[in-house]
């Protein structure tokens, strides 16, 4: 998220907030990243205020989501803010990340050298 809000993509960074559980929104405000980057704080704020529906499920890992990110940034030739990215990512995501089908070869090709290290 930080990296979209930095490439000045707000409106996508609001969206896989919006997309995430409310745990997971938990989580990566608790993050001490967040202090770094003003609007993430105030988006992270704003989607703990709004009211969570009954059943409301959202996503556990932002891995789904990521790829479309990731396939416009290796198309632009932002490969460093992919590898910025991979390298912030956890092991189950990483995991998730290699079964999707539509992720760019090039990210599958750097996937595998975080995944060794995760």
């Amino acid at each position: 998220m930080r990296q979209l809000l930095d490439a000045r993509q707000d409106k996508l960074a609001e969206r896989l907030i919006d997309q995430c559980s409310p745990e997971l929104v938990r989580q990566i405000s608790e993050s001490p990243i967040v202090t770094l980057h003003a609007r993430l704080a105030y988006l992270l704020r704003l989607r703990l205020r709004r009211r969570a529906f009954p059943g409301e499920r959202g996503l556990h890992s932002a891995a789904p989501l990521l790829v479309g990110v990731f396939n416009v940034w290796c198309r632009e030739g932002r490969r460093a803010s992919v590898r910025s990215v991979l390298r912030e990512l956890g092991g189950a995501d990483l995991r998730a990340l290699r079964e999707e089908r539509e992720l760019d070869p090039e990210v599958v090709s750097m996937l595998r050298e975080f995944e060794s290290r995760a």
